[in-house]
């Protein structure tokens, strides 16, 4: 007995310990596996929570559609589009990451475009648009996130967990039996949503325009001198926002009611030197100005099958205002200023509103930016930073293509240092300076969108132009 027991205890011992070299040598399998792998770009996506959006649900589908921006006309090209979903006996595989090779060939394009028109970098953006289809509850909901990224500092890969707030957007009755699947390419004979540009709906620059960032006007003859300026500091990284707004069949109507999203992220950023002041005499007026390449995108949602040629629009639309290039000598900014008043300038009046929480400036007194723009909406309307007319410009520039209704939609200019945000520039009152003018109190107030903006947790007026009034 005692001889069967030893034996039994060996046979045990040699079971575990070959158990344990399988379970070892499956571990340092996959390590190996991906190790040996090329460098990807890894997403997890996670709802608001942080939980991720495989698992929301006992059944459950994620669709996901990456679009890389580009400084070109296209704006946006699509990197990747698939599903999502849990990966059942591949426990070490929750399903809720995407991998997108550095070869592929998509990406290497997005790089090279990037590489010919900034060598030394600058950080750039993802836009993920996320469908996710909760059999469970029969419920569609939608989200959005923007990544961001320095294609010149890529070379590893990078791995970033993405929040999506799955409930910002409106959900919607799940009306469509979607097949389960594996990461599935375009092409397949599966039923997917994907967003599409309308170019009929939309404007972007054959080349860089003048984009003002200040417009002053000194409008009455009993006034004192003006002094503007505006600077940009390469101690800070410089962004420029992109804002979204969503609705249903807005292509549709001449007012649309509009779910508008801005400064939560941004399209492009880097660390610039920007400077320049005008003077105005009273009775004058002027703007300061960059050289960029804004747009105005109009995006339409499709239900498709199989192909990107078999599509029907579902009646969900979005607009996008942002920039996706600007003009730089070396690390500066190109720009300018000059008097007057811009060509557009009717139809910033037509997108905005005055605001009557004025300030009153005595004879050598002057208020910054930041300050000016507080007085709006309090730190909400502060946070957007300066307003870039991008609307209004598209209404000009589009002829007619881009509705008058856009012209209230506009993107912001700010930059962050560690945790605060930053907007540098003021307004100077000079009084009577060099036998012009009066030694007399200025009024100045700023105009603001005539939409309703959510800016992080707030609901807020934002400046657009920014548009200051001096009387």
């Amino acid at each position: 007995m005692q001889i069967q027991i030893g034996d039994n205890m060996v046979s045990r011992r040699l079971a575990g310990i070959l158990f344990v070299i399988f379970l070892l040598s499956g571990t340092m399998g996959i390590y190996l596996a991906n190790a040996l792998q090329p460098p990807t770009i890894q997403l997890v996506l996670v709802d608001e929570k942080g939980t991720p959006l495989t698992k929301i649900s006992k059944n459950v589908e994620v669709q996901v559609q990456i679009q890389a921006l580009v400084p070109t006309r296209e704006v946006y090209r699509t990197i990747f589009h698939g599903t999502l979903k849990k990966q059942g006996l591949k426990f070490w595989d929750e399903g809720n990451t995407i991998r997108i090779s550095l070869y592929d060939g998509k990406l290497q394009s997005v790089l090279k475009e990037w590489a010919r028109d900034y060598p030394e970098g600058i950080e750039s953006s993802l836009m993920i648009s996320v469908w996710v289809l909760d059999y469970e509850h029969g419920k569609l909901y939608r989200g959005f996130a923007v990544v961001h990224y320095n294609p010149v500092d890529i070379a590893r890969g990078f791995k970033k967990t993405v929040k999506i707030d799955i409930h910002r957007l409106p959900s919607s009755p799940l009306k469509y039996n979607t097949r389960d699947g594996e990461v599935s390419p375009l092409g397949s004979n599966r039923q997917f949503y994907y967003w599409k540009t309308d170019w009929s709906l939309s404007w972007v620059p054959s080349n860089y325009v003048q984009v003002p960032v200040l417009i002053v006007e000194n409008e009455n003859s009993d006034s004192g001198v003006i002094n503007a300026w505006v600077d940009i500091s390469q101690q800070y990284y410089t962004k420029f926002g992109l804002t979204l707004a969503y609705g249903y069949e807005i292509s549709k109507k001449e007012t649309p009611s509009l779910d508008i999203y801005g400064n939560d992220f941004y399209t492009i950023s880097n660390r610039f030197y920007f400077s320049r002041s005008i003077l105005l005499a009273p009775e004058k007026t002027g703007y300061i100005y960059i050289y960029a390449k804004p747009y105005h995108l109009h995006e339409k949602e499709y239900y498709c099958t199989a192909s990107l040629n078999n599509c029907v629009p579902t009646g969900e639309e979005r607009v996008q205002e942002g920039i996706n290039s600007i003009m730089t000598s070396g690390d500066t900014i190109v720009g300018g200023s000059s008097s007057g008043l811009p060509n557009f300038l009717q139809y910033l009046f037509t997108g905005s509103i005055p605001t009557y929480n004025s300030v009153n400036l005595e004879v050598g007194q002057s208020i910054s930016l930041g300050q000016l723009i507080s007085r709006t909406d309090g730190s909400c309307g502060a946070s957007f930073g300066i307003g870039i007319p991008i609307g209004a410009l598209a209404v000009y520039f589009s002829g007619g293509v881009v509705p008058l209704w856009a012209s209230g939609l506009t993107a912001g200019l700010y930059y962050n240092h560690y945790t605060s945000l930053e907007i540098y520039g003021g307004i100077q009152n000079y009084g009577r300076w060099e036998d012009t003018g009066d030694n007399i109190f200025e009024t100045l107030s700023i105009r603001v969108s005539r939409y309703t903006y959510h800016v992080g947790t707030c609901d807020t007026k934002v400046p657009i132009g920014i548009y200051i009034e001096s009387n």
